[in-house]
């Protein structure tokens, strides 16, 4: 019987992408402390004997090695031989799926939730059958997958990383330095294995190569483990407990000054194949049900020593959970999220929650009320409140279309205290764009057009760069170019030179850019736009994607339609649907679209290819318009629902860069004075024009920047240029 079970294991034997039983035992295997052999007895154990033990010890490794394949974090027991997981069977409906215990003496396991019960390989099936379309069958991969290979190691010897938190113990000063100045206890760091390395950030690294090759770069930083357990399977222990141990997947290291702000990952890429891990998981106890979910390491470490529950935090600075973390809070009845109590944070928080559960869920809310207060939990301790009091208040989500004052009035509270969060993400690159745009916001439809080689890609491109430098996870798909020439493109504005002249810097860029939140599909030409929304719904899912970039939609949607109408009717059913997908999983879908004409005529709204639906759905209409008699282009802002406000705004492309940039405050006086037929000026003359942006749909005019044209301004821009001047007379820096 033991011969035809372990014969039958290999009947679904998962591939070995990622990482296998080997791998996990070289990681953790400096970690494990030497286990002196017990004295043989005098009578040896029988062959038999021997075959039945190794059989079993592989068997035990070959069911975990296929639970780590699929993602599932198992957990020890007090009982020998006995896991605790997830149940394929109650997996994917609303109940507590954390509840399979597996025999890995027996190969059985039974679900004390749904009482299902059998043997290794009938739990291995269904897991199978369950999770097959997240292992893989979406078309999306990360940024990392479009460079060359890199190692995903880390940077020194496993032995020399453990050791970081006993160099913070042993330097009892500095030690006693952080619990003063962060009102966090020393036994505190110590539990959480906080420790003091030398690292140094990527952009030192990328300045000493400027410099000189010998150049010394580094400082003493701050080290956050990110850990979870994992099974040691070279171990011949009875008990499966003692089979488990404490892994370090990743470091964080941050300025030893400023914890909140990073220096650097080891390793610095993660990704499917890094195992995945968290601050302060190991602090939570075999049995533990309930644990606190934060933004930062010491909200967690200060949430843990005032309230005694075992709390941990995100991977990133981002507000990103992403899929791979999931399991790791699989085995909690009760989690609660405690992260920054602003507009921003809280709607991070009710995200996460959904995605977790909101049964199980509960959201805090730092300054319950209190204008001014802390916004996280660490701000709490500082200010001397009572943690405690502020967790005995968190609240669970009420069901999506029901809502009282009380919700609505925390809302608009939050809404006051951040204007800025409420306008979007700034572009740090186009900053005239803001003050037109206002920000980049979730739940929106942007739609960009533009004449043939107007540089529509690499505009588009810039963008959401941009908002993905700034923690906007994003996903691309471009159905135009292929992914690796588009990422070609976004390293070089990424890095802002022509990589080919700078190859010592190649790499160091490629390791920044690999730890951007970027994501791009693999679709290419014509997609239907059904199979497109699922893998972005998947996209939203496993990687908490803010921003979907489509280029373009003609492409698309090529080849679909058997006549010009159908293409028509094709074409106005995926500009609603991707409506409607924005609306609901309340994300930036960036829409690139070709115009209906491609001449010398200035675009209009009414110029966009199809019918007036699409830009009716969008919100936000952008044409990129080229003045070959004034020899400029501009970025021309047709529709804003935000606050109506419209406007120009010139650009210059900068080729090394492959960027463009705004008009300076000269460049801006100098095309003033050129419309109006005059000789441009050295200098630009402030204070003389006020220049505004059109007037909104609401009526009035809103006040952009001194550098924007007003209405009055077209009048004399007239007598130069005629109708058309009045076109170019509203430009913004």
């Amino acid at each position: 019987m033991l011969k035809l079970l372990v014969r039958s294991r290999y009947l679904i034997r998962p591939a070995r992408t990622g990482f296998s039983r080997c791998q996990h035992e070289r990681r953790v295997s400096t970690s494990i402390s030497v286990v002196k052999h017990k004295p043989l007895k005098k009578r040896e154990m029988p062959a038999q004997q021997h075959r039945e033990n190794d059989v079993s010890k592989d068997l035990r490794a070959e069911i975990m090695d296929s639970l780590y394949h699929y993602q599932q974090q198992p957990i020890p027991t007090h009982k020998p031989n006995i896991i605790l997981t997830n149940c394929p069977h109650c997996l994917k409906v609303r109940k507590k799926s954390f509840a399979a215990y597996i025999d890995l003496a027996k190969a059985s396991y039974e679900c004390a939730s749904c009482k299902a019960k059998g043997s290794w390989n009938q739990f291995l099936r269904v897991l199978h059958n369950k999770l097959e379309s997240a292992t893989g069958a979406y078309e999306i991969t990360h940024a990392s997958n479009q460079m060359w290979s890199r190692s995903v190691t880390f940077s020194r010897p496993l032995e020399e990383i453990q050791n970081y938190a006993e160099s913070l113990s042993l330097n009892a000063a500095l030690l006693e330095n952080l619990a003063k100045k962060h009102k966090i206890k020393p036994e505190i760091w110590k539990t959480y294995r906080v420790g003091v390395a030398e690292y140094a950030s990527i952009d030192e690294r990328l300045e000493a190569t400027k410099e000189s090759a010998s150049m010394e770069v580094g400082a003493q930083c701050l080290t956050f483990p990110q850990t979870r357990l994992i099974f040691a399977p070279d171990k011949d222990e009875d008990n499966a407990k003692d089979n488990f141990h404490v892994d370090i997947a990743r470091i964080k290291a941050c300025e030893l000054e400023d914890p909140a702000k990073l220096t650097v990952y080891d390793p610095p890429l993660h990704n499917e194949e890094t195992l995945t891990g968290l601050f302060g998981y190991h602090v939570a106890r075999e049995d533990s049900d309930t644990i606190i979910l934060t933004r930062r390491e010491l909200d967690a470490m200060a949430a843990y020593q005032e309230t005694g529950i075992a709390s941990v935090a995100l991977p990133t600075m981002n507000y990103q959970l992403q899929q791979s973390v999931l399991p790791l809070l699989e085995r909690f009845s009760n989690i609660y999220i405690w992260l920054d109590d602003d507009v921003e944070g809280q709607l991070s928080a009710e995200r996460f929650a959904k995605r977790i559960g909101e049964a199980r869920c509960y959201i805090v809310h730092t300054r319950r009320g209190e204008p001014g207060g802390p916004l996280n939990p660490h701000g709490a301790l500082m200010a001397g409140h009572d943690l405690p009091s502020i967790l005995k208040s968190a609240v669970q989500l009420k069901h999506d279309q029901i809502a009282d004052f009380h919700d609505l009035r925390e809302e608009v509270y939050r809404e006051i205290l951040n204007p800025e969060q409420i306008r979007g993400v700034q572009s740090q690159d186009l900053p005239a764009l803001n003050r037109v745009l206002k920000g980049h916001r979730p739940g929106e439809l942007t739609i960009l057009t533009g004449p043939t080689g107007a540089g529509k890609t690499t505009i588009i491109s810039q963008l959401s760069l941009d908002y993905c430098k700034s923690g906007v996870p994003t996903l691309w798909g471009s159905f135009e170019i292929q992914n690796k020439r588009l990422a070609k493109k976004m390293l070089y504005q990424f890095a802002g030179k022509d990589l080919s002249k700078w190859p010592k810097e190649l790499d160091l860029w490629a390791d920044k850019f690999e730890q951007l939140p970027l994501y791009f599909l693999k679709f290419f030409s014509s997609t239907a736009i059904k199979d497109v929304l699922d893998a972005c719904t998947h996209a939203v899912y496993a990687y908490d994607v803010r921003h979907i970039i489509l280029d373009n939609l003609q492409f698309m949607l090529s080849q679909q339609g058997k006549s010009s109408l159908d293409r028509w009717e094709l074409q106005d059913e995926a500009v609603a649907e991707l409506r409607r997908f924005a609306t609901q999983q309340d994300v930036h879908v960036s829409l690139v679209v070709h115009p209906r004409k491609d001449s010398s005529e200035q675009l209009d709204i009414n110029s966009v290819f199809g019918s007036a639906k699409v830009t009716q759905e969008s919100d936000n209409v952008i044409i990129i318009q080229k003045n070959e008699e004034l020899n400029i282009r501009y970025l021309d802002v047709k529709k804003n629902r935000f606050d109506g406000t419209l406007g120009s705004i010139p650009y210059k492309f900068m080729p090394e860069s492959l960027k463009i940039r705004c008009y300076s405050e000269l460049e801006l006086a100098n095309l003033q004075q050129k419309m109006q037929g005059k000789v441009p000026l050295d200098r630009p003359s402030y204070g003389s024009t006020q220049f505004k942006a059109r007037s909104s749909e609401r009526g009035g005019s809103t006040h952009v920047n001194s550098t924007q044209y007003s209405k009055q301004s077209s009048s004399w821009s007239n007598q130069k240029y005629g109708s058309k001047a009045a076109q170019y007379s509203r430009y913004s820096k």
